[in-house]
């Protein structure tokens, strides 16, 4: 089984450009061990992307082509990238603070649907290496587990338990500046520096247990909630945020940990 296992490893690693693998082979009492050193002399864009020249005037639209070609892979995770399946994409946690009237915190969080992502803006400044991009969301499904405390609209909520809420047309402006690092003596950029903005059409949301068994209450205060989600949409910003910068920043800075930026955006 062991030796099944690093086969695949070889395999996978063989297929991004490995160049040299050296193993050695003992058999011991307990089985075999094998022991392998891989030393990787060069890298290349997986054959399902394609590199877009910064020389290109009309860059922007080899990036959305990218993002198309990416998207069906998306779902199921791609390894060649670092990026985990995306649908559920799975944050730890996310949590907004009013000060001393109300805070919230989110763990476990799951998104759904985030995939159908339409990329309404993209601006590339390779000198500065920026971006600014505009992002819609048509539905978002974020399921957690949730606690609450202190007071919401007229309501004094102190409960824990699991929160489902619904998001509709999700408009999100993101503009980010790269930072560059070094990493095996080349120059990567991580995204560290975003600004992010939005704005939700409408939301339906529900919290189990929020006065622990009274159902009767629970769903009353659930009600009223929704019939005031309106004025609650300003409150629930912060969190959306932090669901939308994990979603945009977790996949572009995989990507830059993963390839130099000459990879990525290679002369010619």
């Amino acid at each position: 089984m062991i030796q099944w296992r690093l086969h695949l490893v070889i395999k996978q690693l063989q297929s991004l450009c490995i160049v040299r693998i050296v193993h050695y082979k003992k058999m011991e009492v307990f089985g075999l061990v094998v022991l392998f050193l891989v030393v990787v002399e060069c890298r290349k864009l997986p054959s399902f992307v394609e590199p877009c020249l910064r020389t290109n005037p009309n860059i922007t639209a080899c990036i959305l082509h990218n993002v198309e070609l990416l998207r069906p892979r998306f779902l199921a995770g791609i390894p060649e990238l670092f990026i985990p399946p995306l649908d559920p994409l799975v944050l730890p946690k996310a949590s907004l603070d009013s000060g001393d009237q109300f805070s919230a915190s989110f763990s476990d969080i799951q998104i759904y649907n985030a995939l159908d992502f339409q990329l309404e803006k993209v601006h590339l400044d390779l000198e500065k290496f920026s971006v600014d991009l505009a992002i819609m969301f048509p539905s978002l499904r974020i399921k957690s587990r949730y606690e609450l405390d202190g007071k919401l609209l007229v309501l004094q909520l102190k409960g824990q338990g699991l929160a489902d809420g619904n998001y509709t047309n999700v408009y999100g402006k993101i503009f980010g500046t790269g930072v560059p690092f070094e990493k095996n003596g080349k120059t990567h950029y991580k995204i560290e520096d975003s600004k992010i903005d939005i704005d939700i059409g409408g939301a339906h949301l529900y919290f189990d247990r929020i006065f622990g068994d009274n159902e009767e209450l629970n769903e009353q205060t659930n009600k009223v909630i929704n019939e005031n989600i309106k004025d609650l949409i300003g409150e629930l910003k912060p969190v959306v945020i932090q669901v939308i910068r994990g979603f945009v920043l977790g996949i572009c800075n995989r990507l830059f940990d993963r390839y130099t930026f000459d990879e990525l955006f290679p002369n010619a």
